[in-house]
């Protein structure tokens, strides 16, 4: 019996499911918020782009064009080029091969970024690790690198810094940290020139390395995506990331962008991509669906009233959000969820990590959502693991309570990530071809292509079909126009397509 039937059997009769029901629906995202989230998305991004006060405030990024898969890293040594990301929770460092065949060569390692490092007073902690971490790669890979035959005339590795932050660009190689989100809380960085930080620190290490392009993650996995497509194939002109954190970043038109820019911009292909900076869609929650438990975690948030949108799409978030309701029908005595537990545990029982923010990651969403089990044994054990309950009092009901209200929660950040995802497409302006794409010959091109990474949107299932239901949702798109639209996953797109910006700025001449 599916789970949604199980539901409606126990709901006349018990009042866990009946009132989980009613929960569930407040975090319904309709069709009709979809549409009223994507009118107030073009809105704010047509404000960033005029330089007004908007929570999307579309940050240039100095690229102005994607990669074809023909590049190769001519100006670095034997071809490598190395990639940085810093995207929250862990920090990946990586040399890439380019092969000029949409092939590359990669290798790669990741650390998690300490808890200390990432909340600090100052900035040595952070970059000062950053760099440690790059001359430990460089050491561990000292002989496929082989750094005596450096050329002369560039006698330093080329880095490509992916910064998964809001950062003003003056110029592709620097970015002035506007905001720390995704738990980070490093004062003294603030307004300071992350390349120039980090450049300092490795400088101090006596590393060959050289910072020549600071990154947004999105755009890091636009150009991951399309080195590796065919060449017949659309290239990607939108990114977005759905993971710690959620950004986006489209190719722009320049005749578009009336704000005024610091850096030099190549104006041969008349485009540039811009960085939407997302996550701070609708701070003023004018149209976003809201409930109590958003507002309770927003509250204990490092950043309160801030980066609103990614407070309900993120995987930093959708765990919280999901341990709110839970603790929510816990402490209701009537409803007995987990209640079965040993009576002598104190409560709150501080083993158990339902009394602690912060202490569910979104993993236990996407066990939830693939779990269509009759007993939900898989579900209940991750349960068990996740809130530190005992396995045996974790009942049937009650792992369908969590169920249903993970997918309640995991649905409604999917959708609204589509709706980020539609209004960047009709923002984009890509939508006036559609009249030639649609009376192309089955097999055609598609009309644009989405190039996606981060945790949520690999490893939440069905997270891609949500994002097309929101997009049908939007008039601009509807179900004419959606399947023409494309979307491919990046794995680790974000250090890997750090390392290709790096020769696509080469290429600009920048």
């Amino acid at each position: 019996m599916a789970s949604s039937e199980i539901c409606n059997a126990y709901a006349t009769s018990a009042p866990l499911l009946s009132r989980v029901q009613k929960l569930c629906q407040e975090f319904e995202c309709t069709n009709d918020d979809v549409r009223r989230c994507a009118n107030e998305f073009v809105h704010e991004l047509e404000l960033g782009l005029h330089g007004r006060t908007a929570s999307v405030c579309q940050i240039p990024t100095y690229v102005t064009q994607v990669a074809t898969g023909r590049e190769k890293v001519f100006i670095i040594l034997k071809g490598i080029a190395l990639g940085l990301d810093l995207g929250g929770t862990n920090l990946r460092v990586c040399s890439v091969e380019l092969k000029g065949d949409s092939t590359f060569r990669v290798l790669q390692s990741q650390v998690p970024v300490p808890r200390d490092v990432m909340v600090s007073k100052t900035s040595k902690g952070l970059f000062g690790f950053i760099s440690q971490r790059i001359g430990l790669f460089l050491e561990h890979h000292q002989l496929s690198l082989n750094v005596t035959d450096m050329d002369p005339s560039h006698p330093y590795f080329a880095l490509g810094f992916s910064f998964s932050f809001p950062a003003y660009q003056a110029g592709i190689n620097s970015g002035i940290l506007l905001r720390w989100t995704k738990g980070y809380d490093i004062p003294e960085v603030v307004n300071q020139d992350v390349c120039m930080l980090l450049q300092s620190e490795i400088d101090l290490l006596k590393l060959p390395v050289k910072v020549t392009a600071i990154v947004n993650d999105a755009l890091g996995t636009i150009m991951s995506r399309a080195y590796t497509l065919p060449l017949t194939h659309t290239r990607p002109t939108i990114g977005a990331i759905f993971g710690t954190g959620t950004n986006g970043v489209y190719l722009q038109n320049l005749s578009g962008i009336a704000k005024p820019m610091d850096g030099m911009v190549d104006q041969s292909t008349g485009t540039m991509f811009m960085s939407t900076e997302w996550g701070s869609f609708d701070n003023k929650l004018s149209v976003l669906p809201v409930t109590r438990f958003d507002i309770e975690l927003d509250v204990h948030s490092v950043n309160p009233g801030d980066q609103i949108f990614e407070k309900r799409t993120s995987g930093m978030f959708l765990g919280e959000l999901l341990r709110l309701v839970i603790l929510e029908l816990y402490s209701d005595e009537h409803l007995r969820l987990f209640r079965e537990r040993c009576q002598s545990a104190p409560d709150p029982d501080p083993s158990v990590s339902l009394w602690h923010r912060w202490s569910v990651d979104a993993s236990i969403l996407s066990t939830a959502e693939a779990d269509d089990s009759d007993t939900l044994e898989t579900l209940r054990s991750k349960i068990s693991s996740t809130f530190r309950i005992a396995s045996e009092i974790i009942s049937a009901e009650d792992a369908l309570a969590v169920k249903l209200l993970a997918n309640a929660i995991g649905r409604r950040g999917a959708r609204l990530a589509g709706t980020a995802v539609g209004s960047v497409i009709v923002q984009s302006g890509i939508l006036s071809q559609y009249s030639i794409q649609s009376n192309a010959t089955s097999g055609a091109r598609s009309l644009v292509d989405v190039a996606i990474d981060g945790s949520v949107a690999e490893h939440y299932p069905g997270f891609e079909n949500y994002i097309r239901d929101a997009l049908r949702a939007i008039p601009q798109i509807g179900d004419e126009i959606e399947p023409h639209i494309s979307i491919g996953q990046a794995k680790d797109g974000s250090s890997v397509g750090a390392a290709i910006v790096v020769l696509v700025a080469a290429h600009q001449g920048t």
